[in-house]
This record gives structure tokens, sequence and C-alpha cells, in this order.
């Protein structure tokens, strides 16, 4: 039986804050923890440049009241689509999962409004692992706290 899966979840925000959305995750993900604190407590760059397919980031984030570490490398950003896509390469999630992935894309829905979509890709390492929905969750989330942050600092 294989143990690959995929979760997927969107959230809908303020199309204003949509280049933001995306802008953040690729250019500036530490200021992540200034709109969603109680998710991303830290994170910085370790190697490359933001920005870059390549670079790798360090994070330090809370799931489910627990403090996790995270090292994510860029796969894939695709400017056209709004989408850019991390790998976890260490870290507390890899205790769990053999490989885990996030893809993050920006859709446009009409003039008011966008959808951020969150894909999870990963393999639990045997059946007894949980679905990582508390990181979807927690990813949706952070996604509402960017869109009220921006439009809060206008």
């Amino acid at each position: 039986m294989s143990l690959k899966r995929k979760l997927e979840g969107e959230v809908e925000i303020r199309a204003a804050a949509a280049d933001v959305h995306h802008d953040i995750y690729k250019s500036t993900p530490h200021h992540v923890s200034h709109a969603a604190p109680h998710f991303v407590q830290s994170c910085d760059l370790h190697e490359g440049e933001l920005g870059e397919v390549g670079s790798v980031v360090n994070w330090k984030v809370t799931l489910d009241g627990k403090p996790v570490t995270v090292k994510g490398k860029i796969l894939e950003i695709d400017e056209d689509k709004k989408l850019i896509s991390y790998t976890c390469i260490e870290g507390d999630l890899l205790d769990v999962y053999k490989s885990i992935t996030a893809i993050s894309q920006v859709i446009p829905k009409d003039s008011e409004t966008s959808i951020i979509k969150w894909v999870i890709d990963y393999e639990k390492k045997h059946p007894g692992v949980p679905e990582p929905t508390h990181l979807l969750d927690a990813l949706l989330g952070a996604a509402t706290d960017i869109d009220d942050h921006h439009h809060r600092n206008k």
C-alpha cells in the first residue's frame, strides 16, 4: 500500500493582498512572522538568495501548540501562475514523513477577491502517521492573516 498522499485547501482573500502573499513566500518569508506570529516565529535564509529557486530557508513554526523546525528548499517559482513550491529537506516534519512538499498558488477570482490554494504532497513513514492537516490549516490561516495584516497596514 502506497503511503503517498496529497492534501489541498483553499481560502479566499482580498485581491489587493494576492501579490503580497506570493511575494512574501517567494522573497520575504520572514514577513510571515509579522502577520502570523502564532504560526511562524522566525525564518532566515540558510543558503542561496531569497526569491531564487534552490534557496534554503530555516523556519521556526508552531503546529498544534508545539515548536517545529523546518528547513525548506524552493523547488519552483512560476510568476505567471503565482506559484511557489517548497520541499522540506531537514527538520521535525521528516521525523514522521519521508517527504513533504508545500505548494502555494494565488488564483484570481474576480476584481475584489483571489483564492490562495495550498497543496501538500507527502509520504508517510508508516500507516499510523497522521495526515498533516494541522500544517494545511496553519498555512491557510496564515494566508488570511497576511491578508488582514496587509489591509491593516495600508
